[in-house]
């Protein structure tokens, strides 16, 4: 009886490529945003940032008396915005999103902030800004893509970003296409403050994807050591948001190019993928 082998064929890259992309583009989505009821909630609310803003929840009332007992009727704008910032940054301390909600990034309502007692720079902006409408200012949020914070016509308050890039307005989102120069420094920066062990996930994750198939155990070892090193390399360049270290930043992307080209070098018959 004549005996028949079936060897498996490699698919060809142009599956491969998407097929990877795919897998890589997942797994950052589960890492970064592990919970899809709260993304959903994120990503609408994120359509009307502004609509956040509600001076009439019964959680903001204590601030809110509080507010007005700091500014009485007649007291300057500014002074007015400065009393509101100090008393937000007192009453909300501030917390990363993972550590609050698990997550990568959540733009909360006023209730949830007041409810978890803690928020990172969003959340603060949020209470702020209902803050302001109640005591009769028209206020909106503003990012630069790492910070939000809250605008007034009287002038901007809980810390003012360099640029601003998305402004929320009546009718809708409205971009600046010059805020796109912080993008770089705002992923960056995310980079630096994201927990260690969540970017170490998606950093296996994408070391596996570039050395299959064809694992060449040296080759991909050091591979892997390249993008370790070029993380931290950019980890520790991005600590400062407003300060980053070029030369470490240069290095750490430098590294992390070695590392993805080093397990593509040497393949032959078929396109690197």
């Amino acid at each position: 009886m004549m005996k028949i082998t079936v060897r498996p064929r490699k698919s060809r890259w142009y599956y491969r490529l998407p097929a990877k992309w795919a897998a890589l583009g997942l797994v950052v989505l589960m890492v970064c945003f592990p919970y899809p009821r709260l993304l959903a909630r994120h990503l609408q609310h994120w359509r009307d940032p502004n609509a956040l803003i509600n001076p009439g929840s019964p959680a903001l009332e204590p601030l809110l008396s509080e507010a007005r007992a700091l500014i009485p009727e007649g007291t300057p704008p500014k002074n007015a915005l400065s009393q509101v910032q100090t008393l937000v940054l007192k009453r909300v301390p501030y917390a990363w999103d993972w550590d609050t909600w698990g997550m990568a990034d959540y733009l909360p309502t006023v209730a949830e902030t007041l409810e978890k007692g803690a928020e990172d720079c969003d959340g603060r902006a949020v209470v702020a800004a209902s803050i302001l409408a109640g005591l009769g200012y028209d206020a909106k949020l503003v990012t630069d893509f790492a910070h939000v914070w809250v605008r007034t016509e009287h002038g901007d308050l809980m810390g003012p970003g360099r640029t601003t890039a998305i402004v929320a307005t009546e009718r809708g989102l409205s971009f600046r296409l010059r805020g796109l120069t912080e993008l770089p420094r705002a992923l960056a920066y995310g980079v630096a403050v994201f927990p260690i062990y969540r970017e170490l996930m998606i950093l296996l994750a994408a070391w596996a994807l570039l050395c299959w198939p064809g694992f060449r155990p040296k080759r991909s070892g050091l591979s892997l050591l390249l993008l370790i090193a070029g993380l931290m390399f950019v980890r520790y360049g991005s600590a400062e948001y407003l300060k980053p270290v070029m030369w470490l930043q240069i290095i750490g992307a430098l590294a992390l190019l070695a590392g993805v080209v080093s397990p593509l070098l040497g393949r032959r018959g078929h396109v690197p993928a």
